[in-house]
């Protein structure tokens, strides 16, 4: 659409202009939700202006310009607009939740110009007001994370004829799920308890306020909240009314077949939930909600599980669960025959073969042709499986249920909103290219806190050609225009995908290395606190990068954003951050009293402070923002899990008096003064910057003068002397003029308290000549994928520059299109990255390949790379887990944020090589590559890059 600019020209339609207003039009035979929507554009317009339109239903009563909101063949006033403009009326009705927005001069009788918004069908109209109310400054966060709208003096549509729709995807909403720790308890005790006397639940206040949301992002379909201990969503009579005024589609989770809400309206009186022994009372308690709700507009959910979220009773074999399901289907399809006066084949129903459901299709079900099959993720945002080519061709088409907040195992992630838009794009376009294009819905959790992800996902899937074609770094910075303005556009960008990045190497929820089902109590983290410049200390530092950079925002918005950036972007940060803290700081804290320094005490404290830092932001969002409104929206602890207790920290009492303690980087155990040979430093390369630390600290009550000496010229050290009260860290660096050409070794002597403690430094040897773009390091060679030496095409297949955030650098590379034949082993014609290496080492290597946790398309196919070294051998290595909740390997995958492999391989003579990187299968998405020497792995994320200076 065009502009919406201050002062009209030819053609344009003033909305608001020099203190008149266009009237609203509305016809009182329209649809309910074209005259809801009406009523938010008028109250919309004067969020922007002040000033409040009429709003008529009467065409006699509009004067000067109107705006005529209406559907085609609902509305006198769209009908009688269109026949004087150009729009081809035939052909926007024959289209679904289309909307065409159009300027008209002289349209009617005593009306100088319009705008008409005109919808093939209801949702199509409603999504036109709307669309007119974002492009106006009304951001569809207005209300859920009270985002202030764009003041204007004037609102004036420029001259045009703007086509929207039809969508990419037919069926596109949200399920509300796992509300016990949100959603319900606010709708309950917070915005609507009036409609929770009897016990907790979201009733039609709360559905509206959904609903509205809904429509503002172009969605159409809902799975209402189903959780034990909430009031099922058709015990309000009101809630089906609300969903149909709002022309929300009701469709049920994959547990919830024919629209019943298992774990509230199934009772024992009913007998067991059992359909081998107790079919005809099942059938009877379909058949009820299936009666009752067949002249909605409705896609009903086929199939049958647990109760609750739990595999179906009945089958003691794979075979027998078969059959019954099968049974429970065909009987199913006869309960919508018989309710309804169309033909089964012509009612909206969907199949999701969701956890152990996925093994029982794959075996054989026969789920009938116009059923949409709606495919699953493995909970953690990675798709599990998509459709064959001859399931491409069912007539009930394809669908995707996706994740963006889970509960179960291998662990939660309920809490805080971590999956990136980079990774949604990805995964759910190559479901759409896959043919899953008929039914989406992306389970949010409570809505809160996942608002910018869940719109992300509803913007691909209302036009995925568009949302697809900018990168999530354009799509965050549009974001964040529309939401706090362009001029902190950028920096909020930034912000949110280096939160993204640290997300996907631990989100927040996995940081005590902990799981569920059992549950189990936090374990020593895998970051080191030793290795690589100390790795654990690395990530608090960028956690409080990011966080300085988020609260620098903060304080230059002005203070009427203040209020949606905390909750769309500072909260986030400053919880993951203090997560992290909390559990990093604790492990420092045991580890220094092993060790026993003093500072154990403190990291203890610190630990526990961001501990209490997490309880503070959710006391304050919850009580104090926005004045309450958001009270009992967050926990801070969903479940009580292990994670969120109060972690166990070391304790030391400190020795009286002074007394040195020395530790160098790459050792847990302090110096022994009477060590031989001395323990030494990572080896210095002469052609990679890094510095390596030694830390110097007190083991008593007093303060320690220090010393630190080198025996070599060529040996820097960031301090030489100084006193110490708790902790100093050392920086050792190389003066690689004054090195000798070989390599040489020397030593730094720490003195004080009266003991001498030792660290070896050792340089490896400066060569001549060419050498490759990465070098082995201290017995490994690290790299980012996409720091490639070359590339070639392959025949079918590309690599590309993907924006799912890698661990460490923050970029991957991922082979493309998502759906291309699979390559033999050995074929020549698989896409290759290639890198040139050098090693110093002569012998048998490990390459370890990190990945991404994606999955291969489906049963059928598989997931694989081939790699080799310099066009020898190809090892070829499958990254498929089985994919099931209880596959180990998936599991480890997921809490990771990487599926990490490995190769070993033959060097026969050091100096430079090339280690080649074939795609075998669509969907890889390499992050990292690290060839492993003489040495093995000592870090969480591997080594630093390695990456040759030149």
């Amino acid at each position: 659409m065009g502009t919406i600019t201050d002062v009209p020209s030819d053609g344009d339609v003033p909305i608001v202009y020099e203190g008149a207003v266009a009237d609203l039009y509305v016809d009182e035979g329209d649809h309910e939700v074209a005259k809801i929507a009406t009523a938010d554009l008028g109250d919309d317009i004067e969020r922007v202006t002040g000033r409040h339109p009429a709003i008529t239903g009467s065409l006699e009563e509009l004067s000067g310009s109107a705006v005529i909101v209406g559907t085609v063949g609902r509305s006198e006033g769209v009908e009688r607009c269109l026949r004087a403009s150009g729009v081809d009326v035939a052909a926007l009705a024959s289209e679904r939740e289309s909307f065409v927005l159009e300027t008209v001069d002289e349209p009617l009788p005593g009306v100088d110009s319009c705008l008409v918004i005109a919808g093939s069908d209801r949702r199509g109209t409603a999504y036109g007001a709307y669309e007119l109310s974002e492009r106006m400054g009304v951001s569809p966060w207005y209300w859920w994370a009270d985002v202030p709208a764009e003041k204007r003096d004037a609102v004036v549509v420029e001259s045009g004829t703007y086509r929207f729709g039809p969508p990419s995807v037919t069926y596109r909403g949200i399920f509300l799920n796992d509300e016990d720790f949100g959603l319900r308890p606010w709708a309950s005790e917070t915005f609507a308890p009036e409609e929770a006397d009897d016990w907790p639940g979201i009733g039609p206040t709360t559905y509206a306020r959904i609903f509205e949301l809904l429509l503002r992002l172009k969605a159409n379909t809902v799975w209402p909240a189903m959780h034990p201990g909430t009031k099922a969503f058709y015990r309000y009579p009101e809630n089906p009314a609300v969903a149909e005024e709002y022309a929300i589609v009701v469709g049920t989770s994959h547990c919830e077949p024919l629209h019943r809400n298992n774990v509230d309206e199934w009772n024992d009186s009913r007998g067991e939930w059992n359909y081998a022994t107790n079919r005809e009372e099942i059938l009877a308690y379909w058949r009820e909600r299936v009666e009752d709700v067949a002249d909605s507009e409705n896609v009903f959910t086929l199939g049958m599980r647990g109760i609750h979220d739990s595999g179906m009773p009945g089958g003691k074999t794979r075979a027998e669960t078969i059959e019954l399901l099968q049974r429970v289907i065909d009987d199913q399809r006869r309960l919508l025959d018989d309710a309804h006066e169309r033909p089964v084949e012509e009612i909206p129903q969907v199949f999701c073969p969701y956890k152990e459901v996925l093994d029982v299709y794959r075996g054989g079900l026969d789920v009938p042709e116009d059923v949409c099959v709606m495919w699953p993720d493995d909970n953690h945002g990675y798709v599990r499986e998509l459709p064959t080519d001859a399931e491409r061709r069912r007539e009930g088409g394809s669908g995707m249920y996706y994740h963006l907040s889970y509960w179960g195992r291998p662990h939660d992630y309920l809490w805080l909103s971590s999956v990136p838009p980079s990774l949604v794009r990805t995964e759910l376009v190559k479901a759409y290219d896959a043919g899953a294009r008929d039914y989406w819905v992306v389970n949010v959790g409570d809505i809160k806190p996942t608002e910018t992800e869940l719109e992300f996902a509803l913007d691909l899937a209302w036009d995925v050609e568009a949302t697809r074609s900018v990168s999530s770094a354009e799509w965050l910075r549009e974001w964040a225009t529309r939401e706090f303005d362009a001029t902190h556009a950028d920096d909020i960008a930034g912000i949110l995908a280096e939160y993204y990045r640290l997300s996907m190497a631990r989100k927040p929820e996995h940081m005590g290395w902990s799981t569920v089902y059992p549950d189990t109590r936090p374990d020593e983290p895998a970051f080191s606190f030793v290795h690589e410049g100390d790795e654990a200390r690395r990530r608090i530092d960028a956690f409080e990068r990011l966080e300085e950079r988020a609260e620098s925002v903060y304080e230059a918005l002005p203070t009427a954003r203040r209020p949606s950036y905390y909750q769309l972007v500072l909260y986030q940060v400053r919880c993951a951050a203090a997560m992290s803290k909390t559990h990093l700081h604790a492990a420092r804290s045991r580890l220094y009293a092993g060790q026993g320094r003093t500072t154990a005490n403190r990291y203890a404290e610190l630990a526990e402070r961001a501990h209490r830092r997490i309880e503070a932001e959710t006391r304050y969002y919850n009580e104090d923002l926005c004045d309450g409104k958001w009270d009992g929206m967050l926990s801070h602890r969903p479940r009580d899990l292990p994670v969120f207790d109060v972690p166990a920290t070391g304790s030391l009492t400190p020795r009286g008096g002074a007394a040195l303690g020395v530790v160098a980087e790459g050792h847990r155990t302090p110096v022994r003064g009477d060590e031989s040979p001395p323990p030494s430093l990572p080896t210095f390369d002469p052609g990679v910057d890094a510095e390596r630390f030694i830390d110097v600290f007190t083991r008593g009550d007093d303060p320690l003068e220090w010393s630190a000496t080198a025996s070599e010229e060529w040996i820097d050290i960031d301090a030489t002397e100084g006193t110490v009260a708790g902790e100093r860290r050392l920086w050792v660096e190389i003066d690689w003029s004054a090195v000798p050409d070989r390599r040489a070794t020397g030593d730094v002597t720490i003195e004080g308290a009266g003991v001498e403690k030792t660290v070896r430094v050792e340089a490896a040897s400066r060569q001549s000549g060419p050498r490759g773009d990465f070098v082995e390091v201290d017995g490994a060679v690290a790299i980012e994928a996409e720091h490639y030496s070359g590339f070639t095409d392959g025949d079918p297949g590309v690599w590309t520059g993907c924006d799912v955030p890698g661990r460490v650098s923050g970029t991957t590379v991922a082979a493309e299109p998502a759906t291309f034949p699979s390559h033999a082993p050995g074929s020549d014609a698989a896409p290759v990255l290639e890198y040139d290496i050098e090693l110093s080492t002569v012998g048998s290597v490990e390459i370890e390949v990190h990945c991404l946790p994606t999955q291969a398309l489906n049963e059928h196919r598989d997931l694989r790379y081939a790699v080799s070294v310099d066009d020898g051998e190809r090892a070829v290595v499958s990254i498929d887990p089985d994919g099931g909740e209880h596959d180990p390997r998936w599991q480890r995958n997921v809490l990771r944020g990487a599926a990490i492999t490995t190769t070993t391989h033959t060097i026969e003579a050091s100096g430079t090589h090339t280690l080649q990187l074939r795609a075998l299968d669509p969907g890889l998405v390499v992050d990292r590559i690290v060839v492993y020497a003489d040495r093995g792995r000592r870090t969480y994320l591997g080594p630093r890059e390695t990456t040759l200076e030149k």
